[in-house]
């Protein structure tokens, strides 16, 4: 007989009653995001996600709230954006693909702005102080608040505890002198294109009067009348 004061110890794996099966809800496919095409002033094309696109309020603005279906977008031609060369219009949309979907930063001067540049924007803005300047005029025309903020800042950060020579450097902004010089030069080209044309309209008008004078002298003389002779 066994003893009552024993544990009962559970057999592992033991089988468990089947629970009632409950039929599965329907699936709803969820649909493919839109990739848009866009253009560059050089007719380089394109592939931007409609979360991507929409960082940019200027995009946004033109789309609505009612995007183009996939075979809208393959029927149609890339959409232009006919001042922003190729290589900062990458930049632009590697920024809006990273940050997708992020709130976009509200204007209002009445709230200080504490901007911090993630590790992310660091590496994207490690570029020629002339291509962040188009970086920027990229941001502002197409209205991407954030990476403005953060091109912004970044420029902000150069500055900081520079003496205004290594300003000069950083945003290459000519001396005196230079700003002398360049005035000087492009005033002598304009005097050397003057010079050109008026020489250039002088021997127009000396071919014309050359070949004025050729015609009056290729042109024949009247015969004389020849006397009749009677029969």
């Amino acid at each position: 007989m066994a003893d009552a004061d024993a544990p009962v110890v559970p057999v592992a794996d033991e089988a468990l009653p089947a629970a009632d099966a409950v039929p599965a809800a329907d699936a709803v496919p969820s649909e493919p995001e839109i990739i848009y095409k866009v253009s560059s002033e050089e007719g380089i094309e394109f592939r931007v996600s409609d979360k991507a696109l929409r960082m940019s309020e200027t995009m946004n603005a033109m789309f609505g709230t009612n995007p183009m279906t996939a075979e809208d977008v393959e029927k149609n031609e890339p959409i232009p954006i006919n001042n922003i060369k190729a290589e900062i219009l990458e930049l632009v949309f590697k920024w809006c693909e990273e940050h997708k979907g992020e709130p976009i930063p509200v204007d209002d001067d009445t709230i200080p702005k504490h901007v911090t540049i993630p590790p992310f924007d660091e590496k994207l803005m490690e570029i020629d102080n002339d291509k962040l300047f188009h970086l920027i005029c990229a941001a502002n025309y197409l209205n991407v608040k954030g990476l403005l903020n953060v091109s912004c800042k970044k420029v902000a950060l150069m500055a900081k505890g520079k003496s205004p020579e290594e300003l000069r450097v950083i945003y290459g902004i000519p001396t005196d002198e230079e700003d002398e010089a360049a005035e000087k030069l492009a005033k002598e080209e304009t005097e050397k294109k003057k010079a050109a044309a008026a020489e250039k309209k002088a021997e127009k008008e000396a071919a014309g009067d050359q070949k004025t004078e050729e015609k009056e002298e290729e042109t024949p003389e009247k015969d004389e009348e020849k006397p009749s002779t009677s029969a």
